[in-house]
């Protein structure tokens, strides 16, 4: 999604590079500042974090407005009233909802690249710019210290003679890296993402063993494969309730 956020705004650029005419209306100064990207959601897929680091706003005391997205600045000027912001780029008006010390713009320049975009920024150095404010719920429910509950084997067997199902621990962190350990040894330290109830890591695995999560109504379960084994451990959160076996 940066990577269409970033080709709508270089779009605006090759309309105006410099932003004139403008808007009337008010600019109050609490909102002065720079704002940082918090969260970005087009098609049901929301960024957060580190994934909008390269977003950023800046309002001046002087009525200039600038919005950059990676590489690309894109000048003009902003007003408000009481409850909205707008940022007018040549004759391209930009309006977002103003909040606790956030800004959001809902349908983000649609009508100008029939693209759907919400976007949120918040002010630097406020609570509104923790970036965990903005987590799925999922992904707030996943992060913690998970260890096997249970096991089972390729065929939905049972395989907690085979294997002790406590030796499969796993660690999520709230900035999506991930340490997961079997029988003692860290087998990776991937970085993890949800995503349509799958829970994916990306990052090597020793001997190259296969990794893969899935997380539903709760329900937490790691497969681990090698070349001569298949195993489901259904995780039980430290400190929390005991997944459901599958």
């Amino acid at each position: 999604m940066k990577k269409i956020i970033s080709i709508s705004i270089t779009m605006i650029l090759c309309i105006a590079m410099i932003a004139c005419g403008g808007s009337s209306g008010r600019r109050d100064k609490e909102l002065v500042g720079d704002y940082i990207g918090v969260s970005g959601t087009s098609y049901g897929i929301t960024l957060y974090g580190d994934d909008m680091s390269d977003c950023s706003l800046k309002l001046d005391n002087k009525g200039k407005a600038f919005i950059t997205i990676a590489d690309t600045t894109v000048d003009g000027t902003w007003v408000n009233d009481d409850d909205t912001l707008t940022i007018t780029v040549d004759k391209t008006k930009i309006v977002g909802d103003l909040g606790n010390d956030i800004i959001t713009f809902n349908a983000f320049l649609q009508d100008e690249i029939d693209i759907e975009m919400d976007i949120v920024f918040a002010k630097e150095g406020t609570d509104a710019a923790n970036p965990e404010n903005y987590m799925p719920e999922e992904d707030k429910a996943l992060i913690g210290e998970w260890v096997g509950a249970s096991v089972t084997d390729v065929f939905d067997e049972d395989a907690s003679g085979e294997v002790d199902p406590n030796l499969m621990t796993v660690s999520l962190n709230s900035d999506y890296t991930a340490s997961i350990v079997f029988d003692g040894e860290e087998i990776s330290a991937p970085e993890w993402s949800y995503y349509s109830e799958s829970v994916l890591f990306e990052g090597d695995v020793v001997d190259n063993a296969g990794l893969y999560g899935e997380y539903k109504d709760g329900n937490f379960v790691i497969t681990y494969s090698t070349y001569d084994s298949f195993y489901n451990f259904t995780m039980e959160k430290v400190g929390g309730s005991k997944s459901k076996s599958r």
